[in-house]
C-alpha cells in the first residue's frame, strides 16, 4: 500500500520532534465494518502527546529497556529514546512499524528495534524495564490481551506508563492491575490542546505504575 504522508512538528521545551504522518487517514480505511482495519495507528492522539511531554520533563531512562505497545507513529517512544531508553516499537500493522522506524531515524535515532504483532497472538518473549501505552486500553474486547502483555512482558521490578483520555474501559484494566500486580499507581492529569475546530481541549490521565 502506498501511503501519502506529510511532516508535522511536535514541540517540547528545548527540542523539536519531526514526525512523518499520514496525510489522509480516511484513505486507509478499506473496510469500516472491520475494526481491525481501522487505522487508529495513523494519528497522533492527545494521550500520546501528554505522555511525550511527561517523559521529556520527568523521566530519565538511563538505558532502560522499553517497549512501546501500540506505538502508532512512535512519538512517546521516540522521546523515551531521546531520554536514554533502548526502545522497541511495537504495533500490529507493518505500515505503522515502518513509519515509526522512519520517524525515529528522522530524530537522530540510528538503531531502531521494532516488532510487529497482534495482541491476540503476541510472540515477543523479551521482558522490559518499562512498557509504555498511550490510549491503547479503549476496546473491552482486546483489553484482556493487552493486559496480559503488560504483565508477562514486564520485568519483576518493571514500571508501566499508561495515558488515556479518561476512558472507563482503561480505568477497569488499571484497577485490576493495581490489585493483581500489585502495582502502586501515581496519577497525573495533563491538559492537552490540539488543532481541532470541534474538540480542541483534552484532560489526559497519565498513570505511572510501579510494583509494590
Amino acid at each position: 500500500m502506498s501511503i501519502e504522508t506529510k511532516e508535522e512538528f511536535f514541540q517540547l521545551p528545548g527540542r523539536e520532534i519531526k514526525l512523518l504522518v499520514v496525510k489522509d487517514i480516511e484513505a486507509l480505511v478499506t473496510d469500516p465494518d472491520d475494526e481491525d482495519q481501522i487505522p487508529y495507528w495513523a494519528d497522533i492522539w492527545p494521550a500520546g502527546r501528554a505522555m511525550a511531554n511527561y517523559i521529556w520533563e520527568k523521566i530519565n531512562f538511563q538505558r532502560a529497556e522499553v517497549l512501546e505497545l501500540g506505538a502508532g507513529l512512535g512519538l512517546p517512544g521516540i522521546v523515551a529514546a531521546l531520554k536514554g531508553a533502548k526502545v522497541t516499537f511495537s504495533d500490529y500493522k507493518d505500515e505503522a512499524v515502518q513509519m515509526t522506524a522512519c520517524n525515529a531515524r528522522a530524530n537522530g535515532l540510528q538503531k531502531v528495534d521494532t516488532f510487529t504483532g497482534d495482541w491476540r497472538d503476541f510472540r515477543l518473549e523479551k521482558k522490559f524495564d518499562w512498557i509504555l501505552g498511550s490510549d491503547i486500553l479503549y476496546n473491552p474486547r482486546l483489553n484482556p490481551y493487552a493486559e496480559k502483555i503488560l504483565v508477562s512482558n514486564l520485568k519483576a521490578d518493571g514500571q508501566l506508563l499508561i495515558s488515556h483520555a479518561r476512558r472507563p474501559a482503561t480505568y477497569e484494566v488499571l484497577e485490576r492491575l493495581k490489585k493483581e500486580g500489585p502495582f502502586m499507581d501515581t496519577v497525573n492529569l495533563i491538559p492537552i490542546t490540539i488543532e481541532d475546530p470541534y474538540y480542541p481541549n483534552y484532560m489526559i490521565s497519565l498513570h505511572h505504575l510501579r510494583r509494590n
